[in-house]
C-alpha cells in the first residue's frame, strides 16, 4: 500500500465516499458545537473540553470509516476513511485555524481515526484452497 494508492477515487464507490464526507462533516459541526458550548457555560474546564473534543475527532472519523469500508466490502477502506476524514479536516481548520496548535492535532486525529478505521476492513486473510 502506498500513499499515492491512497487517495486513488477511481475504483471507489462515489455514493459512500460522498456519505463518508457527509458524515464526517456533520459529526466535526455537532463535536465543535458541543465543545464549544461546554467551555463557555463552564460544565467542564478547557482542558477536559479539549481532551474530549480530541478523543471526538479520532472516534468519530475512527467508525465513519470502518462502516463505510465495510459498507462498500470493495478493499478500499482506507480511501474511504482518509477523504472521509478530510472533510472533518476541512470544518476543523475553518473553525478553529486561529487557535494555533489544537487545530492541528485535531486535524492529525480525525485523520488517524479515518485510517485506522479504514484499515481494519482491508482484508488480510489467505485464500481458501479447495
Amino acid at each position: 500500500m502506498n500513499l499515492k494508492s491512497l487517495f486513488d477515487i477511481r475504483a471507489t464507490n462515489y455514493c459512500i465516499l460522498a456519505l463518508s464526507i457527509l458524515a464526517n462533516l456533520t459529526w466535526s459541526f455537532f463535536a465543535l458545537l458541543t465543545a464549544y458550548y461546554a467551555a463557555g457555560t463552564g460544565i467542564a474546564s478547557i482542558e477536559l473540553t479539549q481532551v474530549a473534543l480530541m478523543l471526538a475527532e479520532f472516534i468519530g472519523p475512527f467508525a465513519i470509516g470502518w462502516f463505510c469500508g465495510w459498507l462498500a466490502f470493495d478493499d478500499r477502506g482506507t480511501t474511504y476513511g482518509l477523504i472521509g476524514a478530510l472533510g472533518s479536516v476541512i470544518i476543523i481548520l475553518f473553525t478553529l485555524l486561529l487557535t494555533g496548535a489544537i487545530a492541528i492535532l485535531l486535524s492529525l486525529a480525525a485523520l488517524a481515526g479515518g485510517f485506522n478505521g479504514g484499515i481494519i476492513t482491508q482484508y488480510r486473510g489467505g485464500r481458501k484452497k479447495e
